[in-house]
């Protein structure tokens, strides 16, 4: 019973203001609900990090090409060397493409334009999966289908022509091409401010480049290891091929993420420190304004260890139940976030992110139960650290001071 006397009356503490009520209370409430909103936050912002660099991996990344492999136009027959690339353990997708670039225009307005040119029979998944989410399929001859905010910017509808200028190079002086404009699609990521995608014969014909391709994307199994696999396939192919991996296409981006997540947590982490040491205001004040309750205790035969225990005590429900809120407020905030940002959005009528700016045009979130489990715990280390000074001082409570005028 001597044992737990300092559990009953740190509970007791803990759901009791004392003489000084409204002033405890409110500092009690404050550091309560600061260390809950820290902690609440601090999930909330990890788990949309987390997201990101989750969407960068599987989104972004399946519809970038791990690995260009650049043919040179001078090595043979291409079907060939598809073959030998997908013989690699590593490879999962080869896809054989066609590319130009030029801008589109229509009426006053232009635009920056990617035309990809693919075969019917290796359409890359990533691409394939944003054609079916549309209900598209690859063009035929003489049809290109457009990425949303190109076709939005130009106004262009499903039907109308659309004009290309292609610049010269060393196959074709400068041109104007007209194609129909089969359908709009979109991926999400910021691949739709530039692309549009056309069949690989009609892209072939553009570049007058008939009869051969530009060059194979490859998707393999790990894509931080694009750069050694890369090599590897270069050596088992003719003399003249070079690649392109996605570190040099997105590599920044991917880095720019990790950066900010780490960043943005260090941010929040520090919000929590400082809500976990205002625990010190609150048991400061709740040691100042029972003084006299604990020199009564000591003298009723509580020990200065037990006084410790008591604060302790205390201070850690302070913490638990600061943290459960916390978690309870970041789980919810992560289920609700992406529904209130299309919430603000529509009220607003504006678009918090958007492709020609992030890489993708929504929020994504990534709720990991080790990224709940090591902030609460941080936050709990943090929360018993504060409490530590406030026992000492209650434990060393001179009786004989306190209660001289009594």
């Amino acid at each position: 019973m001597i044992r737990s006397l300092p559990v009953f009356i740190g509970l007791r503490y803990f759901f009791s203001a004392g003489g000084n009520s409204l002033l405890v209370s409110f500092i009690s409430m404050l550091a309560l609900s600061g260390l809950a909103l820290g902690v609440g936050l601090l999930i909330i912002v990890l788990s949309v990090m987390n997201g990101f660099d989750l969407e960068m991996r599987e989104r972004i990344l399946s519809v970038v090409p791990h690995i260009q492999i650049i043919n040179p136009g001078e090595a043979g027959d291409w079907r060939i060397q598809r073959n030998l690339i997908a013989s690699s353990p590593q490879v999962t997708e080869v896809t054989p493409f066609n590319q130009v670039k030029g801008l589109v225009f229509n009426q006053n307005h232009t635009r920056p334009i990617k035309i990809l040119g693919l075969s019917a029979e290796a359409v890359p998944q990533g691409l394939d999966a944003a054609l079916k989410e549309s209900d598209l399929k690859l063009p035929v001859a003489g049809e290109l289908l457009l990425a949303e905010p190109i076709a939005k910017a130009l106004n262009l509808a499903i039907g109308k022509t659309v004009n290309l200028i292609l610049p010269a190079d060393n196959n074709r002086q400068t041109t104007v091409a007209h194609l129909t404009l089969k359908g709009i699609f979109s991926t999400h990521t910021e691949v739709d401010q530039i692309l549009g995608i056309a069949s690989l014969t009609q892209v072939s014909k553009i570049s007058g480049n008939l009869g051969a391709v530009d060059g194979f994307r490859v998707q393999i199994d790990n894509q931080f290891e694009a750069r050694s696999v890369a090599r590897q396939l270069l050596s088992q192919l003719p003399y003249g091929y070079g690649f392109r991996d996605w570190t040099q296409t997105h590599g920044n981006l991917y880095q720019a993420i990790r950066l900010s997540k780490n960043l943005v947590g260090l941010l929040i982490f520090l919000i929590v420190g400082i809500a976990a040491f205002n625990v010190v205001s609150m048991l400061m004040m709740t040691v100042i304004d029972r003084r006299k309750d604990i020199a009564i205790l000591q003298t009723m035969g509580l020990s200065q260890k037990q006084i410790l225990q008591l604060f302790l005590v205390q201070g850690a429900l302070i913490g638990v139940l600061g943290i459960s809120l916390g978690v309870l407020l970041g789980v919810l905030g992560c289920y609700w976030v992406a529904d209130l940002i299309a919430a603000v959005e529509s009220v607003l009528g504006a678009n918090f992110l958007d492709t020609s700016v992030y890489p993708i045009d929504y929020v994504p979130v990534d709720l990991r139960c080790s990224d709940m489990a090591l902030v609460s715990l941080v936050a709990l280390v943090l929360t018993l650290l504060a409490t530590i000074y406030p026992a000492i001082r209650a434990s060393r409570t001179v009786p004989a001071q306190e209660l001289r005028y009594e």
